[in-house]
């Protein structure tokens, strides 16, 4: 007989534990006639092959356990599958079978005022922030959560000028080396007020509006501010966004934006001391 956890595939493992529902255990269960079925019915001698699919039998299940458990000590009936690649290695020879990425994703976090996560209050010096693995953040004693886009935003968040509450909760939304979070947080924390800050261009405001955001934060830009301050190359290399988001930004802003035909970035916003508001996306 094979070894056969010494092939089995993340695939495999999920199809196997479908099999221990109650209603399979006991009547029995018609699969596909492929892959790890397909070893178990030509070296193991389980269930019957009809065409494509194979019939089991609650005796064929049980096999289908036993051998399991025999060959890896993994029990298809009672453990759940492992999350992490060292769990899975207690039981099999390939622990890339867990879904899990190796690096979880680390987010940079602080309050305003004080940085309140996990039932817990921190007390961070300007400049500091938290990194935490996100499946490690259970919590957030925060009303409002501000989704940053790029990182110096973040970290000089304290020098913008806003209406919204005292302190919130800023959040960098991260990047393709650390992975972008904004809709896991959004997920995870859905009685949040999730704030989205983007650069006001046209792609800027894309990614706000698909963030998972409820809020997004929009500079209160006169003609001559976006005139002096603004960028056309923001607008003319993603003209292509405009049409699909400008009726989604207040009146006044669309219509000075598409006058001039510029953008505006979120370090420009904070160097001239440009004031941002919310508004309702």
């Amino acid at each position: 007989m094979s070894r056969i956890i010494d092939d089995i595939t993340g695939s495999d493992l999920n199809r196997l534990k479908q099999l221990f529902s109650p209603a399979k255990v006991n009547e029995g269960a018609s699969v596909a006639l492929s892959g790890v079925f397909d070893t178990f019915h030509r070296d193991f001698s389980v269930g019957s092959a009809r065409g494509e699919n194979l019939q089991l039998t609650p005796r064929d299940i049980r096999q289908i356990r036993k051998v399991i458990k025999e060959q890896s000590g993994f029990d298809l009936l009672t453990d759940s599958i492992p999350y992490s690649r060292t769990d899975m290695a207690q039981f099999f020879p390939n622990e890339k079978l867990s879904s899990r990425p190796v690096k979880d994703k680390v987010i940079k976090i602080y309050g305003i005022l004080s940085t309140n996560i996990n039932g817990k209050s921190y007390d961070l010096q300007e400049g500091m922030n938290i990194e935490v693995a996100l499946s490690h953040l259970t919590s957030i004693e925060h009303s409002q959560v501000v989704i940053v886009e790029n990182y110096e935003a973040f970290s000089k968040f304290r020098l913008v000028q806003t209406d919204i509450g005292p302190n919130p909760l800023i959040v960098y939304r991260g990047d393709k080396d650390t992975g972008v979070i904004s809709k896991e947080i959004a997920l995870a924390f859905p009685d949040v007020e999730l704030i989205a800050w983007f650069d006001t261009d046209p792609k800027g405001i894309s990614l706000a509006l698909s963030s998972g955001a409820t809020y997004m934060l929009l500079p209160n830009l006169s003609t001559d501010t976006l005139k002096e301050h603004g960028r056309s190359e923001l607008f003319a290399d993603q003209y292509q966004n405009w049409n699909r988001v400008s009726k989604l930004i207040p009146s006044k802003l669309e219509s000075i934006m598409s006058e001039l035909e510029k953008g505006i970035t979120q370090e420009s916003i904070m160097a001239n001391q440009i004031a941002v508001r919310l508004h309702q996306i």
